[in-house]
């Protein structure tokens, strides 16, 4: 937003510079971006009066212009605008005058002798249009500078307003502002009535959607005429980057920057009965708006109609049909409060975006809409004539109330961290606009109606800050727990460092998959894999869902690989996948590897070995073991996309940690790694919850272990993990190792039996274990193996 610094003198009286008070804005808050000074560079242009427009002999779109300076100097420039007529006043830079961005000198164009030039608004730096000549007041007088013509000796303040800050959209707000820094009175500009007729407004309104429109005011002015708008109020306009069009036109856009409310006005004549309708657009119906484009409107945009049609999109813009023209007589004012959300919304969905939709979707001023009204009409009655009706039309069904806040004057000193007397915060807050009431603890502060960004307590102490400067408050170290990584940060960056330090790479696959990624795997249909969140709007075929499982993109990563001559693959993913829940789905942190392609290369000593179940295994009880992990036990398991018989599930605690294995032939070929490979796929979750508190040392033993060997038979269908475990149970506790060092199948043991060999540690840590404790724990082991895995000894 740019604001004259001339004009907001008027509406309160400072004595500070520019700079100061652009300062003092700053720092309370509301940014200056820029300092603009535009008649500092406009040297020696003058306002003149076209007394001739002729053809270019050379040129079809080029003009031979005669101004008049005065009576007794004329001068010819060669101009390619079209946009002004004979009389009207125009700013000429004559030969050695300058602009912001060059020095004027006589040029000779396509064979005519140019005396100067004809400026535009942009080429003046007071606006943003380069289309044609900036066509001057009817006022402006023959030979005068145009900097004081235009009012360019000023100071423009250049904001950013932020969304939560609508009152700064208007000179009014931001006089506010600098009252309230200052401790200025602000001046409220007159709106006191202009003499109206004696008959009652003929204007009806029926506002059939109060939520969109809580209040709608209209004034209807009879009997004006219609014209240039006076110097004084062109420059402001321009100034501010509007181009003048009317005096009618012109008195609402300037009304909108002195009070930041948006204000409309409609031809009285194209109002059918002078009813306005505030109604949702119909389907399908559609309107032409100022722009010349016609719109298709959606049921959710609010209009403003007449019983006949529509009129205007209510807050963004008005329509081509009941736009003031040079023909208007009567006119209907409009200054309404539309609801922030519809005007937002009607914004976006027709991309069109204006002064008085930027204003109304961040929230106006519910009680600004008689006073604008008001005020626009004096004005207009001052500028064009014309009578206003003997009152306003003010439909409001369901007024809207200010809020009331509490605060603790003790809480602002406790949260900024200094001492701001009651009084003074009273003070501070009444400066700006609010209503306070003094209690015994708290102050009870009633927001403006131009303030709905002031929701709690905190915005109270947020607009205290602002006025005791932000400049002004201590320094201190907030209170807190001190940073750093938690548990299960700590457990993730130790688990990484540990499988890279086990020689294997990490990998970063895409979270996006398809069926055809299942359907490799040969994972049948009941199986959790194929339970997938949905994308709505995929990319491709094969980024219909949310992965899973990380097999798929791990797989096609190490096939990769190997057709790019890496021998060997190691790798592993930390990442999360995806399982729907009716709501928000399930995101389980899980720990993929795959390995396959050799494992050793091959050297001039001995062959190169691949990748096997056993070899994958130790790296991966290394990991367990480092990362904290009690006794696991490995289950056999089978089921696609495993290994008929070599694939175990792996459970620690009763808890089911993953699966590691050897994939089908079948998966792999699929997935181009002929090969083979060994993946394994662990829930981070409980290995993480694994994770001991606190490392705890053990005393290194001071007696010697004994050793005992211990050879079984058992059926086929007995898993070794299982005898393992009845031994480490039975043998517990003066067994601390065991160990499975022979597996036997032959003609010494049954044909549906296997032999199996253990070797076990014995120690106890208060002397030295001595033959009958180890028979005891002998006697015990056998006695459970027989038991619970009907197990025969060999010795």
């Amino acid at each position: 937003m740019r604001v004259s610094f001339n004009w907001l003198r008027e509406l309160v009286p400072v004595e500070e510079t520019p700079s100061k008070v652009a300062e003092l804005l700053t720092l309370s808050g509301t940014k200056v971006e820029a300092i603009h000074r535009p008649g500092e560079s406009i040297n020696g242009v003058i306002v003149a009066e076209v007394i001739d427009i002729g053809e270019h002999p050379n040129a079809d779109n080029l003009s031979l212009v005669e101004v008049r300076i005065n009576d007794a100097d004329t001068r010819r420039v060669v101009c390619g605008a079209r946009n002004f007529a004979v009389g009207d006043h125009v700013a000429l830079a004559p030969v050695g005058s300058t602009l912001p961005e060059m020095a004027v000198s006589e040029r000779r164009i396509r064979g005519a002798i140019s005396q100067g030039m004809l400026c535009s608004g942009a080429e003046l730096g007071v606006s943003k249009d380069h289309s044609g000549i900036l066509v001057l007041p009817p006022d402006s007088a023959e030979g005068e500078d145009v900097v004081t013509a235009l009012g360019l000796d000023d100071t423009i303040l250049e904001f950013e307003i932020t969304f939560n800050r609508p009152d700064c959209l208007g000179m009014i707000g931001i006089a506010r502002e600098v009252a309230a820094l200052t401790g200025t009175e602000l001046e409220m500009p007159d709106a006191a009535p202009a003499t109206p007729s004696d008959g009652a407004s003929p204007v009806d309104v029926a506002i059939l959607d109060p939520s969109g429109c809580p209040r709608y005011v209209a004034r209807y002015i009879e009997g004006l005429r219609t014209g240039p708008s006076p110097g004084w109020m062109a420059t402001r306009l321009a100034a501010a980057g509007f181009r003048p069009i009317s005096n009618v036109v012109d008195t609402t856009n300037y009304i909108l920057l002195e009070t930041g409310h948006p204000i409309h006005a409609f031809d009285a004549d194209k109002v059918t009965d002078h009813q306005i309708v505030v109604r949702r657009a119909e389907g399908g119906e559609c309107i032409t708006t100022l722009d010349g484009i016609e719109r298709t409107l959606d049921a959710a945009d609010l209009m403003i109609a007449d019983p006949s049609r529509a009129l205007a999109i209510a807050g963004v813009m008005g329509g081509a049909d009941s736009e003031v023209t040079e023909g208007t007589a009567d006119v209907i004012l409009e200054s309404a409060y539309f609801d922030p959300a519809s005007v937002g919304a009607s914004s976006r969905r027709h991309l069109l975006r204006t002064e008085a939709s930027a204003r109304f979707e961040r929230g106006a001023d519910f009680d600004a809409a008689p006073y604008a009204a008001a005020r626009a009409t004096k004005l207009i009655v001052q500028l064009a004539g014309g009578r206003p009706s003997g009152d306003m039309t003010d439909a409001y069904p369901v007024p809207l109330e200010r809020r009331s806040i509490s605060l603790a004057p003790r809480k602002t000193e406790a949260l900024l961290g200094m001492r701001i007397a009651a009084a003074r915060q009273v003070s501070y807050l009444e400066s700006l606009g609010f209503r306070v009431t003094i209690g015994d603890e708290t102050l009870a502060a009633e927001a403006p109606s131009f303030r709905p960004d002031i929701q709690r307590d905190v915005d109270l102490i947020e607009e205290v800050a602002r006025l005791a400067g932000f400049d002004g408050l201590p320094s201190t170290l907030p209170r807190g727990v001190a940073g750093g990584l938690d548990s299960r940060q700590l457990a993730e960056r130790r688990l990484r460092r540990t499988l890279a330090a086990a020689g294997m790479h990490e990998a970063w696959t895409t979270s996006w998959a398809s069926e055809r990624d299942l359907d490799a795997l040969a994972l049948p249909t009941d199986h959790p894999a194929r339970s997938v969140v949905e994308v709505a709007n995929p990319m491709s075929e094969d980024e219909r869902h949310l992965r899973t499982t990380l097999l798929p993109g791990l797989l096609r990563s190490a096939a990769h690989n190997l057709a790019h001559r890496v021998e060997g693959v190691a790798m592993f993913e930390i990442a999360r996948i995806y399982r729907p829940t009716g709501g928000l789905p399930q995101e389980p942190l899980l720990l993929s590897a795959v390995f396959c392609g050799l494992h050793r290369p091959q050297r001039w000593h001995g062959p190169g070995e691949h990748w096997s179940f056993w070899a994958a295994k130790g790296v991966l009880e290394a990991v367990l073991t480092a990362m904290g992990v009690g006794e696991t036990e490995w289950s056999k398991v089978t089921g696609m996309p495993w290994h008929p018989t070599r694939a175990a599930n792996i459970t620690a605690a009763g808890v089911t940690l993953g699966t590691m294995g050897e994939l089908h032939p079948d998966v792999c070929e699929r997935f181009k790694v002929e090969q083979g490979a060994v993946v394994a796929e662990l829930a981070l979750g409980p290995l993480v919850d694994a994770q001991p508190g606190r490392v705890k040392v053990r005393d290194l033993p001071r007696f010697p272990a004994a050793y005992m060997d211990l050879s079984v038979v058992v059926e086929e269908a007995v898993p070794a993990q299982t005898v393992e475990t009845i031994i480490r149970h039975a043998g517990a506790p003066e067994l601390v190792e065991v160990r499975m060092f022979d597996l036997y199948r032959g003609e010494q043991v049954p044909g549906d039996h296997k032999s199996l060999a253990y070797g076990l540690e014995l120690r106890v840590p208060d002397g030295t274990l001595t033959d009958t404790q180890a028979n005891q724990v002998r006697d015990r082991v056998i006695r459970a193996l027989h038991d619970q895995a009907g197990a025969e000894l060999r010795s």
